[in-house]
């Protein structure tokens, strides 16, 4: 028996189906009218006012990062630098890699004198972000104040290439290297943020130190009432 044979045409394959369209982004969402109003108080110097305001938020979003970080700055403010440095533990623990809030608190950290776990928060940032200006900057300090100056004197330099115009840098940079004894580079780095700003008293005094040291008295005189009469005394 012979096989039957098909009658009909093998249809073509079907085309294939467009791409879906992207979706739409996210519309922002609106910061809570709560946050808003404590920010607002914060901008008017009403500082009480708007901690109150980020506690009622937090007490009921405990997640509201951008609160809680703002919350521990007006805490630092008021001086109540052990209850910023709480509020700024806990934001952590929701975003552990988010560089504004280790920032804040490897400042409020120095500010206490807690040297090394200030340069371990900002080591963290430069990790992720190796070109993190602020991050530099606040290391170079950081490291000058353990008396680390050649190390601070590194973290100084990258940051004043990366930022020219950034005047306590320079100010900073000029310090670590009078501690290393590189007067000529110290003078430089002063005169520099001088330049920037030039009422800066202390970088008019640095001038007056490095001048005294290169044994031009009369120079250092000259800066020392400079630096006087800017700063108002």
């Amino acid at each position: 028996m012979s096989r039957a044979t098909d009658s009909h045409r093998r249809c073509p394959p079907s085309p294939p189906a467009p791409a879906p369209a992207p979706a739409p982004a996210p519309a922002p969402v609106a910061d809570d009218p709560l946050y808003v109003a404590a920010r607002e108080a914060s901008e008017r110097g009403e500082l009480d006012r708007a901690a109150a305001s980020y506690r009622e938020l937090l007490a009921r979003e405990p997640n509201y990062v951008k609160a809680r970080n703002n919350l521990a700055l007006i805490l630092d403010a008021r001086g109540d630098r052990e209850g910023a440095l709480a509020e700024l533990d806990r934001a952590l623990e929701a975003e552990p890699d988010n560089a504004a809030l280790l920032l804040n608190r490897a400042a409020v950290l120095g500010a206490t004198v807690r040297y090394a776990a200030a340069q371990r928060d900002l080591q963290r940032v430069l990790r992720a972000d190796p070109v993190n200006v602020e991050a530099l900057f606040s290391l170079g300090i950081v490291l000058a104040r353990r008396g680390m100056w050649r190390e601070g004197t590194d973290q100084l330099r990258r940051a004043v290439e990366l930022e020219p115009g950034r005047a306590a840098a320079w100010y900073y940079l000029g310090e670590a290297l009078n501690h290393l004894d590189d007067l000529n580079g110290a003078l430089a780095a002063y005169e520099r943020a001088v330049e920037l700003q030039p009422a800066n008293p202390k970088a008019l005094y640095g001038i007056g130190k490095i001048l005294d040291r290169l044994n031009r008295p009369d120079e250092a005189t000259a800066m020392y009432r400079r630096s006087r009469e800017m700063s108002g005394r």
